[in-house]
């Protein structure tokens, strides 16, 4: 009878134990699922993030490539790149002559954009909307600049618009400046001139053609004075009514000067 009760006893723990056993394995399965899911979620999301920039590293160096050919265009032509997207419909005879082949969309799908009035070229990013604004609290544009971080004046000649080889009251000065500009009422005593001081009579200052650049007009009643290749031009020190357009304006710089040279036709 002891046997009987000792072998059903018997059987009966082990189907427990069994059980038991049973237990732990699904639970140990479960977690190592759990485990398993969340390291391929890490992996994804890792994934993803290496794709993504990897992206943005090849926007930044097609970006880079076309402000190469801005700075080429700008210093040959002597004018401003103005056009706004990079398609070829749009470049003509930019591609070949500036840049070698047509440029091509970012990442994204996208044509690359340019803004001359800030000097910068930029993709629009993954949800291809430009968003480069100086109020824009969050962007996923790519943007590289290609204006010098200083603000300063980098070029000035002497305009003669009846082309009478004179300095005529209509003439102008055209200065070429690294950034562009924005104006707050400037008068002409914001500007100084050595060979010889005081060189610019009573002129006048105007926005240019472009950001990039102002005019200081000959005016009467006082004529100038200066002479073409000797003269320099300065901003007054501490000039408050000419800054840049960068979030934070700076002041136009007082640097040597530049020379006033006689513009080429």
């Amino acid at each position: 009878m002891m046997d009987e009760i000792s072998i059903k006893v018997s059987r009966h723990s082990c189907r427990a134990e069994t059980s038991r056993s049973a237990g732990f394995t699904l639970i140990e399965l479960l977690v190592s699922l759990l485990i398993i899911s969340t390291l391929m979620i890490f992996a994804i999301k890792e994934y993803t993030r290496h794709i993504e920039a990897a992206r943005i590293g090849r926007a930044r160096a097609d970006i880079e490539e076309l402000i190469k050919s801005i700075r080429l265009f700008n210093i040959k032509e002597n004018r401003t790149f103005e056009i706004a997207t990079f398609s070829p419909q749009l470049l003509g005879t930019f591609v070949g002559n500036y840049l070698e082949k047509e440029p091509p969309r970012d990442p994204w799908g996208n044509y690359y954009r340019h803004d001359a009035n800030t000097g910068i070229v930029f993709s629009t990013g993954p949800d291809g909307v430009a968003q480069v604004t100086t109020v824009a609290t969050w962007t996923d544009d790519v943007v590289l600049s290609y204006m010098p971080a200083a603000f300063f004046i980098t070029r000035a000649e002497h305009v003669d618009t009846n082309l009478n080889n004179l300095l005529d009251f209509g003439d102008y000065i055209d200065v070429r400046l690294s950034r562009p500009a924005q104006l707050i009422n400037p008068v002409v005593i914001d500007f100084e001139t050595t060979n010889p001081v005081k060189a610019l009579g009573s002129a006048k200052i105007q926005a240019g053609d472009t950001p990039f650049n102002l005019k200081i007009e000959f005016a009467p009643p006082d004529g100038p004075t200066l002479v073409p290749g000797e003269t320099r031009l300065y901003p007054r020190e501490y000039i408050e009514s000419i800054v840049d357009l960068s979030p934070k304006p700076q002041p136009l710089q007082r640097q040597e000067g530049v020379i006033i040279e006689k513009k080429k036709r």
